[in-house]
């Protein structure tokens, strides 16, 4: 079992390893896909037998730990040559003709530069500084970049924007580059980041050892120099070691260089439909040279000996690219209204974060008394303002009261956005039946969707941060509501709109004065579903840079920290129930009431 880490180099190497055991050794073999430090924790456990990178300078910590509890192996380098640093853009710098792009800072060389850009590299949530896309939340390269920020003085200048996930920031700089916008980011190699965009890393103070070591056990009193080059290993388990010797011998001589495995990469990008495994099939079929040596002569025999076709259950004639076609497309929207989705986007950011700073406005004790008046005026008694009021001071003895208030603005914004959309076509729907059965499959569809679809289009469109995150939560949220208006306004007693319009209501007036006031408990219940969905997407939101609770509770998976993670989670659940008891109350409120 291989330790699928999220990020196209492991790929490349993990299905060269597997086409070599399972041809060359008889070996069956799997990939169980994950983030690095679960994955870490996996491969200590057993349930992973081998990482085919581990980057020991970014999980130190774990894997040192693993290490001398005599539970992980190291197998030996895969690559001793990977690189870290501080990229932009070359067009930001030089400009590119080709593309119609000017110079944006021809004088940015070097980190220490920064300091005079943060305007072109401005923070739409933070517009008075810069920001800098910084490593993946949890990874030590992470917690490295921020002391270096604060190393540097420039934590006074750029926000330090921490992306939730590998793909998360890959799609970040595409969007940027592809509409030729500046961005500021952390970044490492090999990947295919590095190999298809034109990016420059900006210099920093040599590296040596001394100075490396200095600056990372006392960054107060030393400062920040350039990473080093890296040195990435093969992990495997201590167990799985000592039961296959014969495999571990392959591994140990498993070695490539960053020239090799970036040369697979851009073969992985130019040929679409190839992916790992087909960059792998290429290297087996043109690298003999490399690869030989790490197997004994009959074992290459077998490997290189005539490939079986596997069989497949759909004629292969048959099959269509529709996903490149999709990209394709994707990546010509992008470019071509990339900038209007820009524009939207910074209204939209505009009203998050007035919402936000209303809340954060507002003494905490203000706003725990409004939320138990909204509790009274719902259920007309005193438990529940009370109960709620206890569960809002849970949050803020836990330390998470402002993470709390950034997910409340999140979650009132695309609770309203959804209202706003979603009972017009409820309404709809329930007075045309033609368009109830258009419509409802693709209610449907967007119900049944994986949620973290919904991260992509998202993610190109409109970049990291809050705003993709609204955007994608409404598409999930919303479809209950819908539902549920279309299927209260239908349960309305059609005798009782017939004897309105006896009496000479028109349409509009059944509508406002019958059916709504009748359908709002289905309408509750739709609002109430609605914020459920929302609030379930906290934690995947923050995988693409929306700060709050969800971001703790990430931050908690990728540092293996259960009381963190439990702690945000609690905090979520509190959130929840507040929500759900005020608009039950009200939705029972209503259905209580006398017709």
């Amino acid at each position: 079992m291989f330790g699928g880490l999220d990020w196209d180099s492991n790929a490349f190497h993990t299905a060269v390893a597997r086409i070599i055991l399972e041809r060359g050794y008889g070996c069956k073999t799997d990939v169980l896909p994950g983030s690095a430090l679960p994955l870490l924790t996996g491969l200590s456990n057993g349930d992973i037998d081998v990482l085919m990178e581990v980057w020991r300078d970014n999980v130190t910590k774990p894997w040192n730990d693993a290490l001398n509890a005599d539970k992980v192996v190291s197998l030996g380098t895969n690559f001793p040559d990977a690189i870290q640093g501080w990229y932009v853009p070359r067009y930001v710098i030089e400009g590119d003709p080709a593309r119609g792009i000017e110079p944006m800072a021809p004088n940015l060389h070097s980190v220490e530069d920064l300091k005079r850009y943060t305007k072109l590299f401005r923070d739409p949530e933070e517009p008075g500084k810069g920001r800098f896309y910084n490593c993946i939340l949890g990874w030590t390269c992470e917690v490295v970049n921020t002391k270096k920020l604060k190393g540097y003085g420039l934590d006074r200048y750029y926000t330090n924007f921490r992306p939730g996930t590998g793909a998360a920031l890959a799609a970040a700089i595409s969007s940027a580059y592809q509409r030729g916008k500046p961005i500021l980011t952390y970044y490492w190699g090999p990947t295919w980041i590095l190999g298809k965009y034109d990016l420059v890393k900006l210099k920093e103070p040599p590296y040596s050892k001394a100075a490396w070591e200095a600056f990372n056990n006392d960054p107060a009193h030393n400062p920040p120099v350039a990473y080093p080059k890296v040195e990435v290993i093969i992990g495997a388990n201590a167990k799985f070691a000592e039961e296959a010797p014969e495999i571990v011998a392959f591994l140990r001589n498993y070695q490539t260089n960053n020239q090799m495995v970036s040369q697979a990469l851009a073969y992985m990008q130019t040929h679409k439909d190839a992916g790992a495994t087909g960059a792998a099939e290429h290297f087996i079929a043109t690298r003999g040279d490399v690869w030989r040596k790490w197997v004994p002569p009959e074992i290459a025999a077998r490997i290189s000996g005539e490939r079986k076709a596997k069989a497949k259950s759909f004629p292969l004639t048959f099959q269509r690219p529709i996903e490149d076609w999709v990209n394709k497309a994707m990546k010509q929207f992008v470019a071509k209204y990339g900038d209007a989705f820009q524009a939207a986007s910074s209204v939209m950011l505009a009203l998050i974060l007035t919402v936000e700073q209303l809340f954060s406005l507002l003494p905490w004790w203000l706003f725990i008394l409004l939320v138990a008046g909204a509790a009274w005026h719902a259920s007309r008694g005193v438990v529940l303002p009370v109960v709620l009021s206890g569960t809002l001071l849970l949050i803020g003895f836990l330390g998470l009261w402002d993470l709390a208030i950034q997910t409340l603005a999140l979650i009132v914004i695309s609770v309203g956005i959804s209202v706003l959309i979603g009972v017009p076509i409820g309404i709809g729907l329930a007075q045309n039946d033609m368009a109830r059965r258009i419509v409802r499959p693709v209610l449907d569809a967007m119900q049944t969707m994986p949620s973290f679809v919904y991260l992509i289009p998202a993610l190109m469109l409109f970049g990291l941060g809050k705003v993709p995150a609204v955007f994608a939560t409404v598409i999930y949220a919303m479809p209950p509501l819908i539902r549920l208006v279309d299927l209260g306004l239908r349960g309305v007693d059609e005798r009782l709109v017939e004897a309105a319009a006896d009496l000479g209501a028109d349409n509009k007036r059944r509508l406002l004065d019958i059916k709504l006031p009748l359908a709002l408990p289905n309408i509750m219940a739709g609002i109430n579903q609605t914020t459920m969905m929302a609030l379930s997407m906290v934690v995947i939101a923050s995988m693409i840079g929306a700060r709050g609770l969800g971001e703790e509770v990430l931050l908690g998976i990728q540092r293996l920290d259960i009381g963190r993670g439990l702690i945000a989670g609690v905090a979520i659940v509190a959130l929840a129930i507040v929500f759900d008891r005020i608009t039950q109350a009200y939705g029972g409120q209503q259905d209580a009431a006398p017709r």
